[in-house]
């Protein structure tokens, strides 16, 4: 046998998936070996998930992050509720979760919006400062390391007496960028801290208020 046939038989045995075929001529000056893949002529990508193959690490990468809602300053909520006087105040307040029947509201202020359309947005994306506000007001009833939920207070009608409704923390989520612009928090007033004070004649009052004013009233911020 000629050496050129034994080459393509050699390289046959080698490597029987690479060739399917080889032709020897009759002519003995020239040997042509002809090869072409096996199987389906396809191949075959394996996807190595957690390994950085394939997989679906593309469509990660092109998937953006959520953007953490902006922080809100007690100074600027509280100038605008100050702002928002003409819209409805809406009494809010904390309550320890996990045990519904022993928990107590505690009241912790007020929220104004705009058009008085948006109380559940207010306390939802406002849930932070009122939580710091209510760990200042009641460091023993609310520690620092409290699961807190927060509502509001819903007045009766026609002489009932009315109730605490819980809000849920989620329905800030999806709210609009600037939707902060269109509410405010002001806290009850806490002389020890010196937080959402007011003072005339040396006495804490509503914001606007003269002492006068405060004691013909009877405002609630007054210190006893």
């Amino acid at each position: 046998m000629k050496v050129s046939a034994l080459l393509a038989i050699s390289a046959l045995a080698a490597n029987p998936c690479s060739v399917i075929s080889f032709v020897i001529p009759a002519s003995t000056t020239h040997t042509v070996v002809s090869a072409s893949n096996f199987c389906d002529g396809s191949t075959t990508q394996l996807s190595m998930a957690g390994f950085g193959g394939g997989g679906g690490g593309a469509s990660k990468k092109n998937k953006k992050a959520a953007k953490p809602l902006p922080k809100l300053k007690a100074k600027t909520q509280w100038d605008r509720y100050a702002d928002l006087k003409q819209c409805k105040k809406i009494v809010v307040g904390v309550k320890l979760s996990g045990n519904e029947e022993e928990a107590e509201w505690l009241e912790v202020g007020k929220v104004r919006s705009e058009n008085d359309e948006h109380t559940l947005v207010a306390i939802a994306r406002q849930r932070a400062l009122i939580a710091d506000h209510a760990k200042r007001l009641y460091p023993v009833k609310v520690p620092a390391n409290s699961v807190l939920e927060w509502g509001y207070f819903m007045e009766g009608g026609d002489g009932e007496s009315g109730s605490w409704e819980t809000v849920d923390k989620a329905i800030g989520t999806d709210a609009p960028k600037g939707i902060e612009k269109k509410f405010g928090f002001e806290g009850v007033s806490d002389k020890a801290s010196g937080y959402y004070c007011y003072y005339s004649e040396g006495r804490v009052v509503e914001r606007g208020e003269t002492l006068t004013a405060a004691l013909t009233t009877g405002s609630k911020t007054l210190p006893n």
